[in-house]
């Protein structure tokens, strides 16, 4: 019974009706207050990622374009190429090697349809290169953008400049390529050293080249060079396109150049003509056979070269303070030694060439002002006193008495008798102050030569103190016979020449008499 209980109740527990729960939402359940959520809020890592990323390489670039601007700020541009090379990095100086370098590995391989072959250099050709302005255009090629200056991928190729003589081309291929008595002569305008002036060779009739294929070859090699082109040419029978009329009127407009007086100064007390012979080296003649031309041009990187070389020679001068001498009140009495500026010549002489170059061209003549710096001179007073007893030496000459005074200061030290000069050529009355001194000169005038004159001190001029021991006789009397000068004895003269020194003063008063004044 009990067991059938039991079994009733466990069966009924197994029947009872099941209840069906919804799931748990962990999410949703709430959190208790003050506790931590288990579950993260999510971040966006990658976007910081790439924005970081973004920033790096910005910054890196922002870095790589200033730091580039700077490196090759004197250096050529990534992506500059010459003559098919890249020049990138390439200082002035390395680039003017690589540019000549160039120049003397290109040429022409020039043929004469049936005849003789010559492998000719630009120089043989009448091109000039102006290596230079090549240099400065590969320097500056690509620095108008700052990006493009630094960007390697953005490629700028840069051509040699150039300029070509067409009558020396012509002139080059005729000697080599045609036989002597065949080829035609131009009219030709060289310098005569002998002469000193330009002169003209006369032209002849005859074969000369077509240079079409020859010029077209040279603006190749201006655009890429360092390498060797051919080039096939032709003859024609002609008149000299350059005739002897036309070489004549250049000679004439290049000797007026030689005759022009180009003058430079210091923009002080210094000037500088250019010698003729130097002109001539600056005139370039250039011809054209096709237009039958010759052109008077002139070399101013040649002129500059020569200017910077010779200017501060020329021109510079140093400093020479001037000595004066001055009284208590700082008036100036005499002038000891003239005060001359510093003057000093710019080492940057192209603007000096570009006037000279001007000049030229215009065939005139005129002062040209040199860039220079011009510093003052400074000056040195020595003041004396004449108005205090036992003061400064200083004479006075009298001539209406023939005597000379010399004096300290106020005080009397010493009188000599002298000889003035006479009525015809007499001493000339005021103050003036000693300048030159001479142990013994040669005096020279319009009807005398006195050679080995004793103790000479010149205060006025040509007039001054010397010992005259021809005219003992005129100095004891008092009577005027010098041509102006003060006679004295040969001691005195001495005397005087110890006793006064440069700048003394000396003051000639009274009048010239005309006969004796003593006994």
């Amino acid at each position: 019974m009990d067991q059938n209980n039991s079994y009733n109740a466990n069966f009924a527990a197994d029947n009872a009706e099941t209840i069906a729960m919804a799931p748990l939402n962990m999410e949703e359940m709430p959190a208790p207050r003050g506790s931590r959520s288990h579950v993260a809020k999510r971040k966006p890592v990658a976007l910081i990622v790439a924005l970081s990323l973004l920033a790096l390489v910005i910054a890196l670039f922002a870095g790589y374009v200033i730091g580039g601007q700077y490196y090759f700020k004197d250096k050529a541009a990534p992506g500059v190429t010459f003559g098919g090379v890249s020049v990138a990095g390439q200082t002035a100086d390395e680039l003017k090697a690589t540019v000549n370098d160039a120049v003397a590995a290109s040429a022409v391989q020039v043929s004469l349809k049936g005849g003789d072959a010559t492998k000719a250099s630009l120089k043989d050709l009448g091109v000039s290169v102006d290596v230079n302005k090549t240099v400065s255009n590969l320097l500056s090629a690509k620095k108008d953008n700052a990006f493009a200056k630094v960007n390697p991928f953005q490629k700028t190729s840069v051509p040699m400049v150039t300029s070509t003589d067409k009558l020396a081309m012509s002139t080059y291929l005729s000697d080599t390529l045609i036989g002597e008595d065949a080829r035609v002569v131009n009219a030709s305008v060289n310098y005569d050293t002998a002469s000193q002036q330009f002169t003209v060779s006369s032209s002849r009739a005859g074969e000369s080249p077509k240079l079409d294929t020859v010029t077209a070859r040279v603006a190749e090699l201006a655009a890429n060079p360092g390498t060797t082109l051919r080039a096939t040419v032709d003859t024609q029978t002609e008149n000299a396109p350059i005739s002897d009329e036309t070489a004549g009127t250049t000679a004439t407009e290049a000797n007026k150049r030689l005759a022009s007086q180009i003058v430079i100064s210091n923009g002080d007390t210094k000037q500088f003509t250019i010698p003729s012979s130097q002109i001539a080296q600056w005139i370039k003649i250039t011809g054209d056979p096709a237009k039958g031309t010759l052109t008077l041009s002139y070399d101013e990187n040649a002129i500059n070269t020569y200017l910077s070389g010779t200017l501060s020679k020329e021109l510079n001068q140093k400093s020479v303070a001037e000595q004066n001498v001055v009284n208590s009140q700082g008036t100036v009495l005499a002038v000891e030694v003239e005060g001359v500026n510093g003057v000093e010549v710019a080492s940057d002489t192209s603007s000096t060439a570009k006037q000279v170059t001007e000049a030229l061209k215009n065939g005139s003549s005129g002062e040209i002002k040199a860039d220079a710096k011009i510093i003052k001179y400074e000056t040195k007073s020595r003041t004396v006193r004449y108005d205090v007893p036992n003061g400064d030496p200083h004479a006075v000459i009298n001539l209406s008495e023939q005597k000379v005074y010399a004096y300290k200061g106020t005080t009397l030290v010493n009188t000599f008798l002298m000889s003035s000069g006479k009525p015809s050529t007499p001493t000339d009355n005021g103050t003036f102050y000693v300048h030159t001194k001479y142990t013994s000169q040669t005096m020279r005038g319009e009807d005398y030569v006195t050679p080995n004159v004793p103790w000479v001190t010149y205060y006025n001029g040509g007039e001054g103190f010397h010992g005259a021991p021809w005219n003992t006789d005129g100095i004891a009397k008092g009577e005027p016979r010098s041509h102006g000068c003060t006679n004295m004895n040969v001691s005195d003269a001495k005397w005087i020449y110890d006793f006064l020194p440069l700048g003394a003063q000396v003051e000639v008063v009274g009048s010239t008499p005309s006969s004796a004044v003593r006994g």
